[in-house]
C-alpha cells in the first residue's frame, strides 16, 4: 500500500480562509498579505502600521494587498468584487484608485508585510506620487464616497484581474487619493474589517472563456471562434447570426446551428461581412448515456470596419487668421466629444483676413494610404449663419509626393449649423485614390456679404487597409518564447506576405535582411536564439503592387524553463510527485489508474499531502512555490518527459538548477541527464546553506546525449538524511 492518497479532501488556502456556498457557489477570500509604502521612507518597510495609507502630496503613501486565489477556477468565474473598509473616519468627499498588478509583472511577487517599501513594491511608479508603472499595472476603477466612518466597506468589480490570474497570486494597490485615507490591514483587529475577494464561479457544464472576447470590436472577416469546454463537454452546438434573440431562442432544427455535435472546441465560420456584429452560442453535450446539454450564453463580436480613420495627420494652411485658430485644430479632435462639435473659434481654423487667394489647407499622412472617403466639419461659430467662413466650393487634389498632383475633384461642403453639438454633414467619396498629401482649396465661402476669410472645423480621412498591422508578438513584447510564430493582420487586398526578420533593424528597415514570401498571414521561423533583440517587418503584396510595413520588434526570453515548479497544485493530475517520481510513488485514482509505486530510493518529494499544501509556499527562487525534496540515504527523484526535449537550439549552452538547503544537510549533491550522472561541482557545504545557489551546469562538457532528453533527475548520495528545496530549473 502506498504511503499517499489521492482521494482526499481539503479546502486550504495558504495566504487566506476560503469559504464556499455550495447554494450560491460564492467564494470569500480573505487577504493573504497587504502593506503601506511611503516615498518618505521609501527603502524603509512599513509593516509595523495598523492601517493601510494612501495619499497624493509630498507624503505620499500607496497600499499594496496580496491574495491567493489558487483555489478558484479562474476560467469559470462570473463575478468577482474586491471589499475594503477604511480603519478610521473621514469626512467630506473622497475618492481614489484601484489598481491590479499585471500577472506578468513578477517583480518581488514574493513579498509579505515585512519586506514591502516604496522602492520594491511590485508595479510602483517610485517617481510619482499617485501613479504606478502602466505596463505593470491596470487601473480598474475609482471609489467615490462622503464622510465615511470607520468600518464602511466599499466593493471594486476585479473580475477582469482574476480572469488575467496564471499563477494564483492577484495583487491590488490602493493609491491616488484627494486626501489621507487609512483601511484595514489583513492583520486587522477587527476582523470583518479586513480586506477579501468575494468570487462566484459559473455552471461547470457550460461553456466558457469565448474566443474573441463577447462584445469585442474591430474582430478580423475570417476568425476562429474558440471557448473553453464545459466540465464534461464530449461534443458541441454552435450557433451563429446578426439577431441576439435569434441565437438566444435557437433551437436543434435551426439554420443558425451552424455546426451541431462538432469534436473540437474551435469553429470557423468562414468570411463575414465587413462591420457587422454577429451572436453565438456554444451549447455543451455531455457524453452518452447522460448525453446532458448545457445551454451556453450568447456572446457578441463586432467584425472590422470597411475603412478606417486615420491619425496622426499634419496640416498646413495658406494661412491663420491668429496663433490659436491655425490648421492642427481640423485634426487634434479640439472641440469635438462623441464626434459632436462645439461652436468655440479657438478649436477651429480659419484663414487670415486679407490673405492672397485661393486659401487652401493642406494634409500630409505617415505615408500612401488608399484613401476611402472624407468627413467634414465645417466652420462653426455661432455667427456662421451671418458670416458664412465655411467652405462651400472646393477642389480636392491627391499627391503621392507632394509635388505631382492628380486633377482635382470638385465637392460642395454642408454649412455647418452654428449650433454645440454639430455632426458632420459633408461625406466625400475618395474612389479609393492612392495618396500621401491631400490639398482642399476654396473656390467659394458661404458667406453672402462678401467676406472672404475661409474655415474649417474638423476633418477625417477613412483608408482601406493595405499594410500589415497588428503584429504578434506586439512591438516592443519581451520574453518572447524562441519557437515564436509570427502572425498580423493582413493588409485588405494581400495575396502573399514577404516577411524579413534579423537582428540588424536597418537591414529590416531597408529591406537587405533575409525574407521570406509566405501565402497565409504567419511564419515561424527556426527556433532563434534566446535573450536577443528581433526586428520584422511584413509587406503585403497584391495586384495592385507592395506595400511596405512598419519595423516592428521584440526580444526573446532569457531562458527557456525546464520546470519552474509553478504548475503543480495539491489535486491529482497536477501534484508534483506525479510528476517528479520519488520513492513512495502514489495511488491509483481517475487520471492514474495504476498509481506509481516508487522508485525504491529515500527520496520524497513535496509535503505529505493530508497536512497542508504539498508545495513549498515561503522558500523560493520565483514565482510562488517551489519543490520540497527529503532524502534518507541514496535517493533520487525524475520526471520523464514526452515528447523528449532538444536542448541543443536557440544557443542554449547551460542547464541551471536553484536548490536551498538547510542546516545539516549532507551528502553529494548531482543531476542526470538521461542516464548521464553530473556531480555537483561545488563545495560540499553549499547543501547545508540556506540561500538559493544557482548550479549552472555547462551541456557541452556534460557527456549527455543532448538531442533527444527524455529524463532528468536529481538526486543525493549518501547515508544522510535531510531535506532541500528545488526551483527554477532553465535552459541557457
Amino acid at each position: 500500500m502506498f504511503r499517499r492518497l489521492v482521494s482526499w479532501t481539503c479546502i486550504v488556502v495558504v495566504l487566506g480562509a476560503i469559504a464556499a456556498s455550495t447554494a450560491s457557489a460564492e467564494t470569500i477570500i480573505a487577504a493573504g498579505q497587504s502593506c503601506r509604502t511611503d516615498v518618505t521612507a521609501a527603502d524603509t518597510n512599513k509593516h509595523d502600521s495598523s492601517k493601510l495609507s494612501v495619499r497624493s502630496d509630498d507624503k505620499s503613501a500607496k497600499s499594496w494587498i496580496k491574495f491567493d486565489i489558487s483555489g478558484l477556477d479562474v476560467g469559470n468565474l462570473e463575478t468577482a468584487t474586491l471589499t475594503v473598509a477604511l480603519h478610521d473616519p473621514k469626512s467630506g468627499d473622497r475618492n481614489f484608485d484601484v489598481s491590479c498588478v499585471n500577472d506578468d509583472c513578477l517583480d518581488n511577487i514574493d513579498w509579505d508585510e515585512r519586506s514591502l517599501t516604496w522602492d520594491n513594491a511590485p508595479g510602483n511608479n517610485t517617481a510619482d506620487f499617485v501613479g504606478l508603472d502602466t505596463s505593470k499595472t491596470t487601473l480598474l476603477g475609482t471609489v467615490n464616497f462622503t464622510d465615511g466612518v470607520a468600518g464602511d466597506a466599499f466593493t471594486i468589480d476585479v473580475l477582469e484581474a482574476l480572469l488575467a490570474d496564471t499563477d494564483g497570486i492577484v495583487q491590488f494597490v490602493l493609491h491616488n487619493s484627494n486626501g489621507l485615507m487609512n483601511f484595514a490591514t489583513h492583520d486587522h483587529a477587527q476582523e470583518a474589517w479586513r480586506p477579501f475577494i468575494t468570487a462566484r464561479e459559473g455552471a461547470k457544464g457550460k461553456a466558457k472563456k469565448p474566443s474573441p472576447a463577447d462584445d469585442a470590436q474591430d474582430v478580423s472577416l475570417s476568425p476562429i471562434l474558440g471557448w473553453k469546454p464545459g466540465a464534461s463537454a464530449d461534443k458541441h452546438d454552435v450557433y451563429l447570426g446578426t439577431i441576439f434573440d435569434d441565437v438566444n431562442n435557437a433551437g436543434a432544427g435551426s439554420p443558425l446551428l451552424v455546426s451541431p455535435a462538432q469534436d473540437a472546441n474551435t469553429y470557423e465560420p468562414g468570411r463575414l461581412e465587413f462591420g457587422r456584429t454577429y451572436y453565438w452560442r456554444v451549447d455543451e453535450i455531455n457524453a452518452p448515456p447522460d448525453s446532458s446539454v448545457f445551454k451556453g450564453d450568447v456572446w457578441s463580436f463586432t467584425t472590422e470596419p470597411y475603412a478606417r480613420s486615420l491619425s496622426n495627420l499634419i496640416a498646413t494652411a495658406s494661412s491663420s487668421d491668429k496663433a490659436e485658430s491655425g490648421p492642427e485644430n481640423t485634426v487634434n479632435g479640439s472641440g469635438l466629444t462623441n464626434d459632436l462639435h462645439s461652436t468655440a473659434s479657438t478649436a477651429m481654423w480659419l484663414s487670415s483676413m486679407g490673405a492672397s487667394e485661393p486659401v487652401w489647407i493642406q494634409y500630409e499622412f505617415d505615408r500612401a494610404y488608399k484613401l476611402h472617403e472624407l468627413w467634414v466639419w465645417n466652420y462653426n461659430v455661432t455667427l456662421e449663419p451671418v458670416v458664412g467662413y465655411g467652405f462651400k466650393d472646393v477642389e480636392i487634389e491627391c499627391s503621392l509626393d507632394g509635388t505631382t498632383w492628380t486633377l482635382p475633384k470638385e465637392a460642395q461642403f454642408a454649412q455647418a449649423s452654428a449650433a454645440d453639438g454639430y455632426a458632420h454633414n459633408t461625406t466625400v467619396e475618395l474612389d479609393g485614390v492612392m495618396a500621401r498629401y491631400v490639398r482642399l482649396t476654396a473656390k467659394s465661402n458661404w458667406s453672402e456679404i462678401g467676406l472672404k476669410q475661409c474655415g474649417l472645423s474638423e476633418v477625417r480621412f477613412f483608408y482601406v487597409p493595405l499594410a500589415a498591422r497588428e503584429p504578434e508578438p506586439a512591438d516592443g513584447a519581451a520574453g518572447v518564447a524562441p519557437d515564436v510564430i509570427l502572425s498580423w493582420r493582413p493588409g485588405r487586398e494581400a495575396t502573399s506576405h514577404k516577411v524579413y526578420l534579423g537582428t540588424d533593424e536597418t537591414a529590416v528597415t531597408e529591406g537587405t535582411a533575409a525574407a521570406v514570401t509566405v501565402a497565409e498571414p504567419s511564419y515561424t521561423p527556426a527556433p532563434l536564439a534566446l535573450d536577443t533583440i528581433y526586428f520584422w517587418r511584413v509587406d503585403e503584396i497584391g495586384a495592385a503592387g507592395t506595400f511596405p510595413g512598419d519595423v516592428w520588434s521584440f526580444s526573446t526570453a532569457e531562458f527557456l524553463v525546464v520546470d519552474d515548479f509553478e504548475s503543480y497544485t495539491n489535486d491529482s493530475p497536477n501534484r508534483v510527485f506525479q510528476a517528479w517520481i520519488d520513492g513512495l510513488g502514489f495511488s491509483p485514482d481517475e487520471s492514474f489508474p495504476n498509481g506509481h509505486g516508487g522508485n525504491g530510493t529515500g527520496a520524497l518529494v513535496g509535503y505529505d499531502p493530508t497536512a497542508g499544501d504539498i508545495m513549498e509556499r515561503t522558500i523560493v527562487h520565483g514565482g510562488r512555490q517551489s519543490m520540497p525534496l527529503a532524502y534518507d540515504g541514496p535517493s533520487e527523484t525524475t520526471r520523464t518527459f514526452a515528447p523528449a526535449q532538444n536542448w541543443t537550439g536557440s544557443g542554449i549552452t547551460t542547464l541551471v538548477v536553484h536548490f536551498y538547503g538547510t542546516a545539516g544537510n549532507t551528502g553529494q549533491l548531482y543531476v542526470k541527464i538521461g542516464n548521464t550522472r553530473i556531480p555537483y561541482p561545488g563545495a560540499g557545504t553549499d547543501i547545508a546553506t540556506g540561500a538559493w545557489t544557482p548550479w549552472e551546469i555547462d551541456l557541452a562538457s556534460s557527456g549527455a546525449s543532448l538531442t533527444n532528453v527524455s529524463k532528468l533527475s536529481i538526486g543525493i548520495d549518501g547515508s544522510t538524511s535531510g531535506l532541500f528545496y528545488i526551483d527554477d530549473i532553465q535552459l541557457k
